[in-house]
């Protein structure tokens, strides 16, 4: 899930600015410069959905989290002819342990669990013979998540005007234009995101029954727990875990979240027959993640706990193994170069100034 959503302005805003910062070090090969201060032993990839390229109008919120099969392939030739070796999560932890390695790494984990994350990273991956990490939200599985922000995107993109009344309001949104239709799908998503996750099922109720959107049509983009099941059975796929509900942590209370680690990590142990020692924290910035959330994953028992603030992964990170940064590809990073870019730490450093070790 976009770990943006609430703040679609600024979110843009930020994005502009560093997509002309980029562009400057792109066309003038500057960033290489920084490489080899920033480039450390390796990095930690974070893909969420791979799918083919749709032709009709997308919401660029859900658009963003996409790539293609086809730059995914792209991806895995670049890094493997940058002279990276292509690792499982253990082997992460290995390294950062002190495993002797002569090339740095690169690690492919795939958030929430995707139907895509079977039907179509699984046969690349296999193809190659390479290993990648799925980290799942149980919910998934277990078809009790409700794909709101597919639903909402559907809304928008179907219905003109959308019309819906909550809390003896109605609302009456245009979406005749690309710009409308971005400005309702981000006010109905902040309205959605500003209750509590109790209440969250009474406002998707309200919204999208009057306009004949159904939840139960968007199951099947859920990974199914047969689909982890073969996965898991599969020496070349770690499954990691990735909560129960998916909700902003820090909105919650300590027992909430040690509940959502704990169940999360107990399920898909009891479903796939092995211990779960991989966990990344939802949406993984520090507006939903912190110093708290840190110290009850470790106490949960995994072995690696991964956040989504940028960065690469340098030895000293084997102290923080409960925050370790990585790198995120969206469908608006799809162009080698940029990926570059971010390989050799430059948005970690447009980000995070001149620190290395990225972790709070």
């Amino acid at each position: 899930m976009d770990s943006t959503v609430g703040e679609p302005c600024m979110s843009e805003m930020k994005h502009q600015l560093l997509n002309g910062c980029l562009g400057l070090m792109k066309y003038t090969k500057l960033y290489r410069l920084l490489c080899p201060f920033f480039i450390g032993s390796g990095v930690i990839l974070v893909l969420h959905r791979v799918l083919p390229e749709k032709a009709h109008p997308r919401i660029a919120a859900n658009s963003r989290i996409e790539i293609t099969p086809q730059f995914l392939e792209q991806l895995i030739g670049f890094f493997i002819k940058k002279g990276y070796e292509v690792v499982s999560l253990d082997t992460v932890y290995d390294r950062l342990m002190g495993a002797v390695a002569d090339r740095p790494f690169v690690c492919f984990t795939f958030d929430d669990g995707y139907a895509d994350a079977f039907e179509v990273v699984y046969p690349i991956f296999k193809k190659y013979q390479l290993p990648y990490a799925v980290y799942v939200i149980t919910d998934f599985p277990d078809r009790k998540s409700i794909l709101w922000w597919y639903m909402l995107e559907d809304l928008v993109l179907q219905h003109d005007p959308v019309r819906f009344c909550y809390l003896n309001r109605t609302y009456t949104l245009a979406t005749t234009g690309s710009a409308d239709r971005e400005a309702a799908y981000n006010t109905i998503r902040e309205l959605l995101l500003s209750v509590p996750s109790e209440q969250m099922e009474e406002v998707i109720e309200a919204v999208f029954s009057p306009n004949a959107v159904d939840p139960g049509d968007y199951g099947d983009q859920q990974m199914s727990w047969d689909q982890v099941m073969e996965l898991a059975d599969d020496p070349l796929v770690t499954i990691g875990a990735h909560t129960v509900h998916h909700y902003n942590l820090k909105r919650l209370t300590e027992e909430q979240v040690r509940w959502e680690m704990e169940t999360s990590k107990k399920r898909l142990e009891e479903k796939i027959g092995r211990p779960v020692l991989h966990f990344s924290y939802p949406f993984g910035s520090r507006k939903e993640v912190g110093t708290r959330e840190f110290s009850l994953a470790a106490a949960c028992g995994f072995s690696t706990m991964t956040t989504v603030r940028e960065g690469n992964i340098f030895p000293a990170h084997r102290r923080h193994m409960d925050c370790l940064p990585r790198v995120e590809i969206t469908g608006r990073h799809q162009d080698l170069t940029l990926v570059d870019l971010r390989r050799c730490g430059l948005v970690a450093f447009v980000r995070n100034g001149p620190k290395r070790v990225v972790t709070v």
